[in-house]
């Protein structure tokens, strides 16, 4: 999630939308006192500096001995400021902040959530569940299958902690009473032009640029292939049923 006052804007971050590609880039347009929860490790490895909101809250969360951590290198002190950003918003924000649930964040900051423009990416469910099992089983030795992982899903089993339960439905970040609660919905199948339309109306001219923050968990070509190619019909109607809303109200099909 950023909060951004210097362009007025609040960027929700979905799960497995390219969102911390997103929050990269906007990481360079972003002013002193906006706030930046996403992808802080991935902003420091591409060379732009935090917000001095963000180096300050963190650094009051460790009781002032964040800046001995520099010395540890960007990828360490990525994570030490996330870990303290992330733990000094875990009050108001819940226990994700970084994928705050929209109600939540209309709560924390009302005043911003009525004036500002909120967007957020979505993508097919069918696709991002995919993606989301092969992220989940990163470097596991042995990794459930595709479809125990969907099953799993279904039934409410976390497999060991494989199956995110509390935060695979992007549905409840951008919507508030099963209503859409952002301004501009982004479609990940047209990332770019959406991106493009959507930052030009909040005044900003984008570049282009987008890193590829979270790239490299489906390297083989069974893994790269089409979405479809993982499910049989019991596994697509499961995913039909856990996402029927954003399913609805985008008018994704399998």
């Amino acid at each position: 999630m950023i909060l951004s006052h210097a362009h007025r804007f609040i960027f929700l971050h979905n799960r497995k939308t390219a969102g911390s590609s997103i929050s990269v880039a906007l990481a360079r347009y972003l002013g002193p006192e906006d706030l930046q929860l996403s992808a802080i490790v991935e902003t420091l490895r591409e060379g732009i500096p935090l917000t001095a909101r963000v180096k300050r809250e963190a650094n009051r969360q460790m009781n002032g001995t964040l800046p001995l951590f520099r010395l540890l290198g960007p990828k360490l002190y990525g994570r030490v400021v996330t870990r303290a950003i992330d733990h000094s918003y875990r009050p108001l924000l819940g226990r994700k902040p970084p994928h705050s649930p929209a109600a939540t964040i209309e709560r924390a900051f009302p005043q911003e959530w009525r004036g500002y423009t909120k967007f957020c990416v979505v993508r097919n469910p069918w696709d991002k569940t995919v993606s989301d099992y092969f992220w989940r089983i990163k470097g596991k030795d042995s990794p459930p299958s595709f479809s125990d992982y969907v099953h799993a899903l279904a039934k409410g089993d976390t497999l060991g902690g494989i199956v995110p339960l509390e935060f695979h439905d992007n549905w409840p970040l951008y919507s508030i009473n099963n209503q859409i609660a952002a301004d501009r919905i982004i479609r990940y199948e047209t990332l770019a032009e959406g991106l493009k339309d959507t930052l030009a109306a909040i005044g900003i001219d984008w570049d282009g640029w987008l890193p590829h923050a979270k790239s490299g968990t489906r390297k083989s070509a069974a893994r790269k292939g089409d979405y479809r190619s993982h499910y049989d019909d019991e596994t697509s109607a499961l995913v039909a049923e856990l996402y029927a809303p954003e399913i609805a109200a985008h008018g994704y099909a399998f």
